[in-house]
């Protein structure tokens, strides 16, 4: 009939088209690929302080590796690098570490992040034996000057004694000391752990607090260069 519409099956039909069902749900890309994880790290170079971690290079496209240490039942990532290597540093003295690698692609290679390496487990070496030496040094406006120092032995077995060498001013005079005696020659003065404090002998780890009065004319010149036995330093205290 003139005017009427054929409905659009029929109206396909006699065109001879082909009419498509439509997706109910977009087309997407292919999903990325995860790389394949980095061999297990292994460990050299350990110390008490730091280790040096290598491991194998996964097949694909890498970009850069991270690191995650295993701390309370979780992964955490700390540190990430380009190379299939690292050296870890500032690590604490007979600590353990768990830390396991993970390797991230490159941007449009058609990969995404592997998963987690085999974790290795290593422990840091015990602090070396020694003094951990403490000073601090005051001064007033009237000519007076006082020095204390802590000292704690961190090695194994008990020690005797200690001596401390330091430098001084000439315009200085030591005029007290305690927990010490002191002997000067110039400007060099040496510190020594009096025979009371050496018999019996002194644990691993027990503090040692020793210090020195004195008066000064002119301008002062603190005492420097404190050094526990043949060149371990002694830290200033500011």
């Amino acid at each position: 009939m003139p005017g009427r519409k054929l409905p659009v099956r029929l109206l396909a039909a006699v065109l001879g088209l082909v009419l498509l069902p439509l997706s109910a749900t977009p087309a997407y890309a292919d999903p990325l690929i995860p790389l394949p994880p980095p061999g297990q790290p292994v460990v050299t170079d350990l110390t008490s302080t730091g280790a040096t971690l290598t491991w194998e290079r996964p097949a694909g496209p890498v970009f850069r590796y991270s690191m995650l240490r295993l701390v309370d039942g979780e992964w955490q990532g700390f540190v990430s690098m380009p190379f299939n290597s690292y050296t870890l540093g500032g690590l604490t003295p007979n600590t353990e570490y768990t830390v396991a690698v993970r390797a991230a692609a490159l941007a449009g290679s058609g990969y995404t992040l592997s998963p987690l390496s085999e974790p290795v487990t290593f422990t840091t070496r015990p602090e070396p034996a020694g003094w951990n030496c403490t000073i601090s040094i005051s001064a007033d406006q009237y000519g007076g000057f006082m020095v204390r120092g802590a000292l704690v032995w961190s090695g194994a077995d008990p020690v005797l004694r200690w001596t401390i060498g330091f430098n001084i001013a000439t315009n200085l005079q030591i005029t007290q000391t305690w927990n010490s005696t002191i002997t000067r020659s110039g400007t060099r003065a040496t510190i020594t752990s009096p025979g009371w404090n050496g018999s019996p002998s002194i644990p691993p780890g027990t503090p040692q607090n020793f210090g020195f009065n004195g008066r000064y004319t002119g301008t002062f010149t603190p005492p420097s260069d404190f050094q526990v036995g043949p060149g371990q330093r002694c830290t200033i205290l500011q």
